[in-house]
């Protein structure tokens, strides 16, 4: 489990969080928030609010980004469609996950998905300074909710376009639902965590052994 830091009166403390950061792809995050919890399946995506806290979690906003949002869209039209948005953009990354990892190709629904969200954001490249050099950075024209989506879909396209399909593996234990990109130095990786579904395999494997022997 993740934690995430909070201010309050008495300083900086650590929050847990119940999302799992172990993708390796924003993408793959996304499709993680639905898991499954003592053997039923959990939605971790609520409401706006939930979904600015995954994507603080995921790296993909600041704490000051976050709290910025919530301000401007937090029980307003266009965050209550963003999350629509989201909530549709992950059904269809979780069934190109799954037809990837069959050896099949994504669906065109999921490619318009992505292609939906990532025309959302009109944008030009402009150079910017980093210490004594300069850099290009991507700017917005202008700012809508549905930009808090576009890495989410950056992440998918990059998978569709550069990703190793054989390093898009579901974990292991078949009684879990969650996706991996496997970027591990010999490609080898099979669960979704080792503290999880990893370690529960390793101690139902012993358990079998002593119970064989």
């Amino acid at each position: 489990m993740r934690t995430e830091r909070r201010k309050d009166s008495g300083g900086t403390r650590e929050t847990p969080t119940p999302f799992r950061v172990l993708g390796n792809l924003a993408c793959l995050d996304l499709v993680n928030t639905e898991a499954i919890s003592e053997g039923a399946p959990v939605n971790l995506l609520g409401g706006f609010g939930d979904l600015l806290a995954w994507l603080e979690a995921a790296s993909l906003l600041t704490d000051q980004e976050r709290r910025r949002a919530a301000e401007r869209w937090e029980g307003t039209s266009a965050g209550r469609a963003i999350f629509r948005e989201a909530i549709a953009l992950r059904g269809a990354l979780r069934t190109s996950a799954e037809r990837l990892t069959a050896g099949k190709s994504a669906p065109a629904d999921a490619v318009a998905a992505i292609n939906r969200v990532l025309a959302s954001r009109p944008a030009y490249r402009q150079l910017v300074r980093r210490g004594s050099g300069l850099v290009s950075r991507t700017q917005s024209v202008e700012e809508t909710a549905l930009h808090l989506l576009v890495p989410v879909a950056e992440s998918a396209a990059w998978l569709l376009e550069h990703g190793d399909r054989t390093l898009l593996r579901r974990c292991g234990n078949p009684r879990c639902i969650l996706y991996f990109y496997d970027t591990t130095k010999n490609a080898r990786r099979r669960w979704c965590s080792m503290a999880r579904c990893g370690s529960r395999a390793k101690a139902a494997a012993y358990y079998l052994r002593n119970r064989q022997g």
